[in-house]
């Protein structure tokens, strides 16, 4: 089950691929931001002290502000696909109000409230949990030189994926998010992202049955 950052329980369940790699986003931020040292250190081992601390400090501050908005979930993602090229990314998963009424209206208002730019697909599809908005966009993303411990800015191009889903009894919607820049794997993107929309649950998953063992008959002869 989900746990928004007040604490309170959430409705929600998710399963995920393997591959994903969640961050803990309950645990001490100094525990944390070590954990974001140490990974960042073994990634580019000729970054400074103060380039790896800046970006710790970047993510944890990021992070936090994306909890204050609703964010319940945050993983990055490495896959191997059949082409034998690497698919990373970054998955998020969010909690935000929606307007009373129908949740299966909810998916067309959230169409009609997202702004029809170049390089933007949308469409409404059926998940196991309910009828989903789906925004697939090409977008150009600055990455501030602070993360890194540098000055300016760096700009990247990713292809995001989001799906929108109401919560069936409570006016809240779960925003589901992929995002990667490799582009050159854009089916295997695709089916990833709709995997783990489809993983979204609104009802406690049903523990597995207890197998009932067949009792062995005795023989009246020995």
């Amino acid at each position: 089950m989900a746990t928004a950052d007040s604490g309170r329980p959430l409705p929600l369940w998710y399963t995920l691929p393997e591959g994903f790699r969640p961050v803990d986003l309950w645990a001490d931020p100094e525990e944390r931001m070590d954990a974001h040292y140490t990974a960042l250190a073994e990634l580019c081992p000729d970054a400074t002290t103060g380039q790896l601390v800046a970006s710790a400090l970047g993510f944890e501050a990021a992070l936090g502000r994306l909890v204050e908005d609703g964010l319940v979930h945050f993983s990055s993602f490495v896959l191997r696909t059949d082409d034998d090229l690497l698919l990373t990314g970054i998955c998020q998963i969010s909690v935000t109000d929606r307007p009373a009424g129908d949740p299966h209206l909810y998916p067309h208002s959230a169409l009609r409230a997202h702004p029809d730019q170049p390089d933007t697909h949308k469409a409404v599809v059926e998940l196991p949990s309910g009828l989903a908005a789906v925004v697939v966009a090409d977008q150009a993303v600055t990455v501030p030189g602070t993360l890194f411990g540098v000055e300016g800015e760096s700009t990247s191009a990713v292809r995001t994926a989001t799906f929108h889903l109401a919560f069936p009894r409570i006016p809240e919607a779960v925003v589901v998010s992929l995002s990667t820049e490799i582009f050159e794997a854009e089916e295997e993107f695709l089916e990833l992202a709709t995997l783990v929309a489809a993983g979204i649950s609104f009802m406690a998953p049903r523990p597995a049955p207890v197998p009932v063992s067949t009792p062995v008959a005795v023989s009246p002869f020995g």
